[in-house]
């Protein structure tokens, strides 16, 4: 082992996700043996873990580096609020339209992301449609059958209504059109989601990081890594400016702290013209020269790909995050490409998979890797 082994902690924020660590782990433990067979890694994980009642975690060693990766947990929120069913879909609907689109911040989204726009309107209109359709069908059905049959008519008018709904939701499950529906609706609701219980875990996440800092203040050859993929983003804001005021407060340096965010949909939130709280935070990150970099794709839809998300929300700021992008039509041959393309929702969980192809973004290099995560980044 090198004796000069690079330390790192890594502390990843999920999106919004019913589902735990469990699942997190299997896919990062294949897609590390996947990535391993490109770049050579010589390996080896560790199982994940769960002491004291803290975040789980696991391991990773490489002959240069010793990786400590946290899954900071909020599922078991999430699965309080998770929509499921007819009438969720309906509700989260319902919450696009008064939030996005009554108030006009949808002309604002097509200006700085008009692929955005396109993709939050998806489900919308999905249910716009199907909606329609369903009463159609019943009503048309309900005029037509009552010149045979009354009865007849009637059971094909509330067959259509019971029925209909039911296959359009299972449809749209296979589409993806739900998840992308829940996406903007927490986030529209932001400010009433954010407060209790899930304030008390940014908080709780603040403080475990910032220890980490302290511990290792004077520790030149270690690195923390806070990544955070699509709705997480969201909290990485609020959990980051915690962090950093704390910092400031104990007069402690924060140059070891790196961000990585993935699939970032922080607009969805800092575009509101309520969401002062949050855009206070953002300004206050926006006054600091952190070593930032955000990652986005044009083919995933449930980002703002390439969007300044510090500039565009119109907040004041002397820096920003590098915004890059993760180019992967160069890191897979373009037979597989092509299926991950017309896959909407694979494709904005594809930073956290293996490449096939190496190039500019390497999720497994950077928190594993030998050399600092700004060495890496070009």
């Amino acid at each position: 082992m090198d004796k000069m082994c690079q330390k790192r902690d890594v502390f990843y924020i999920a999106g919004y996700d019913p589902r735990g660590y469990r699942h997190y782990y299997t896919m990062f433990k294949k897609n590390l043996a996947a990535q391993n067979v490109l770049l050579k890694y010589d390996y080896t994980l560790s199982k994940s873990q769960v002491k004291d009642n803290a975040y789980p975690f696991w391991e990773i060693q490489t002959p240069h580096t010793h990786t400590h990766y946290t899954f900071l947990s909020w599922n078991d929120i999430v699965k309080k609020n998770w929509s499921e069913g007819i009438k969720d879909a309906l509700s989260d609907c319902y919450s696009f339209f008064r939030i996005y689109t009554i108030t006009g911040l949808f002309l604002k989204f097509g200006k700085e992301s008009p692929h955005q726009l396109i993709t939050g309107y998806y489900p919308f209109f999905y249910v716009l449609l199907s909606l329609i359709f369903t009463l159609a069908c019943a009503f048309g059905s309900l005029f037509y059958l009552q010149n045979f049959h009354i009865v007849l008519g009637i059971l094909t008018f509330i067959l259509s209504l019971a029925v209909l709904p039911r296959i359009f939701y299972k449809l749209g499950k296979k589409l993806a059109v739900f998840w992308i529906a829940r996406i903007c609706s927490f986030c529209a609701n932001w400010e009433k989601n954010s407060q209790g219980e899930l304030e008390q875990r940014m908080e709780n996440f603040a403080s475990v990081i910032f220890q980490k800092i302290k511990e290792n203040a004077k520790d030149k050859n270690y690195e923390l890594i806070v990544s955070a993929h699509s709705v997480g983003t969201v909290l990485c804001i609020n959990v980051l400016a915690k962090v950093l005021r704390q910092c400031e407060k104990e007069n402690l340096s924060f140059k070891n702290l790196k961000v990585l965010t993935l699939g970032e949909c922080i607009p969805l939130v800092s575009y509101q013209k309520r969401s002062f709280e949050f855009r206070k935070d953002l300004e206050y990150l926006g006054s600091k020269n952190l070593i930032w970099y955000d990652f986005t794709s044009i083919i995933d839809g449930a980002c703002f790909a390439q969007v300044d998300f510090i500039r565009t929300s119109g907040v004041k700021a002397q820096f920003s995050p590098r915004y890059l992008s993760a180019k992967f039509h160069t890191l897979y041959p373009n037979k597989d490409y092509k299926k991950i393309k017309k896959d909407k929702y694979k494709a904005h969980f594809l930073y956290l998979f293996a490449t096939q192809i190496q190039g500019v973004y390497d999720f497994f290099e950077f928190i594993i890797g030998k050399n600092k995560l700004e060495e890496k980044i070009k």
